[in-house]
């Protein structure tokens, strides 16, 4: 199989070239920071307060933390974009459902962030500086740029994670240090989560980006690299950031950031801060979601694909998307697990890494076996997210831990069917 471009979209990544953990740390903890953390963070923070918020936001990230470091071994051992790991898992069309399906979240994301970013921009000018500058022309102004940033690929969301990530960090340990300082004590709102929810919805503000690891840890120079730095950026940095993230909203009793901001008298940092988030966390999307599709069209060069799916998402943006954010979430923290645990016990236990690239054209075009799995893991998610059954009573988890119980009985059940089929055969 060829290489079209330095991003490897259909072929492993040479052993050799790549970024440090380090490098890969920082682009994830970039990808982490955005609009969405700030108002899930400050909603949980205020139903549950801080002993059970920052409970909910530990347990949500060590999951994270564990699943990213699994799903990010998988990448540097084997290599490999995430679309060819579940082609492997789900079979040739198979992954072409699946990788749809990720990448539909993943525009949903770019839609939902370039809309909140256009609308805050929209009425910081006004507030600030009492400039009309239309929403939606600001929407195809930064669109563009995030375009602009993606196409030159890896290299491109490398340097740009090394320029912003520190500045993100440092300005939210200054938001929570000014609300401390400012003397104000509102009443947190209550907006109705439980502690399950909680988890599942931290969960689902980073799930996708641990299912489509692999495609940034495949570029680590070393295994060990590529797992340590999920796990600190995620189980470690994460849960930090979500916690200070949520430290306004608690003493304010808002959890509107920019109007937190504002009474707080930091909005102009406040916008900078959300737009270097919406710029890292879009361009992750972007690319993510540009590689799934450049397996479908590999005629098309990256470069086309990346500008195609940045222009619907843009015009998907101009719709008021960001209204069904925390069900978006939850409903992410359920369907998403699985997939990512289907392909890593496709990949470590069945296949125990021995995976040939050139021999995938041999491989069944669908995989019933992790279709099915997939499927139950969904339902099972979903009565334990609405308290029918359960082994945790969070949907997230217990999805997770359906799908990879179902995927190894399946395949274990075919193995034995097919070993007797062999046996019979052989029988005069």
């Amino acid at each position: 199989m060829d290489n079209s471009s330095a991003d490897y979209e259909r072929s492993p990544v040479p052993e050799g070239e790549g970024s440090g953990g380090l490098h890969i740390a920082l682009i994830i903890i970039g990808g982490t920071i955005g609009f969405s953390i700030f108002v899930v963070a400050s909603q949980i923070g205020g139903s549950l307060g801080y002993e059970k918020g920052g409970a909910a936001f530990a347990l949500g990230c060590l999951i994270l933390g564990l699943m990213g470091a699994t799903t990010s071994y998988i990448g540097a051992k084997s290599r490999l974009s995430t679309y060819l790991l579940t082609e492997f898992a789900f079979g040739n069309v198979g992954a072409k459902v699946v990788n749809f399906a990720i990448a539909l979240s993943l525009v949903g994301w770019y839609a939902v962030i370039s809309n909140v970013l256009g609308a805050t921009t929209h009425t910081m000018l006004i507030d600030s500086f009492g400039i009309n500058v239309p929403t939606n022309a600001i929407i195809v102004v930064a669109s563009f740029l995030m375009i602009w940033v993606t196409i030159k690929g890896f290299s491109g969301i490398d340097r740009l994670a090394l320029m912003f990530v520190p500045v993100m960090v440092a300005f939210i340990l200054y938001a929570a240090y000014a609300a401390r300082q400012s003397g104000i004590q509102g009443e947190p709102a209550d907006i109705g989560f439980t502690f399950q929810t909680a988890v599942s919805a931290v969960i689902g503000t980073y799930i996708a980006g641990v299912i489509i690891q692999p495609d940034y840890s495949r570029f680590a120079k070393r295994v060990s690299h590529a797992v340590w730095a999920v796990f600190i950026a995620l189980g470690v940095v994460f849960p930090l950031i979500l916690f200070f993230s949520a430290v306004p909203g608690m003493v304010t009793g808002n959890p509107d950031m920019i109007q937190v901001m504002l009474l707080l008298g930091i909005l102009l940092p406040a916008f900078f801060l959300l737009f270097l988030g919406a710029w890292s966390s879009n361009v992750l999307c972007l690319y993510s979601s540009s590689l799934s599709f450049a397996t479908m069209a590999t005629k098309v060069k990256l470069s086309i694909i990346i500008a195609t799916i940045g222009f619907f998402g843009t015009v998907l943006a101009f719709l008021p998307v960001q209204e069904y954010l925390i069900d978006f979430l939850v409903l992410l923290g359920i369907a998403i697990p699985p997939i990512g645990a289907i392909y890593v016990i496709d990949t470590m236990i069945l296949r125990r890494f021995v995976m040939d690239i050139d021999g995938l054209d041999a491989e069944p075009p669908i995989r019933w076996e992790a279709f099915a799995a997939w499927a139950i893991a969904i339902a099972v998610g979903y009565a334990s997210a609405n308290g029918i059954v359960g082994l945790f009573f969070i949907g997230s988890l217990d999805s997770l831990v359906a799908s990879a119980a179902v995927f190894l009985i399946l395949n274990a059940a075919a193995r034995a069917c097919t070993r007797h089929s062999v046996i019979d055969s052989l029988r005069p």
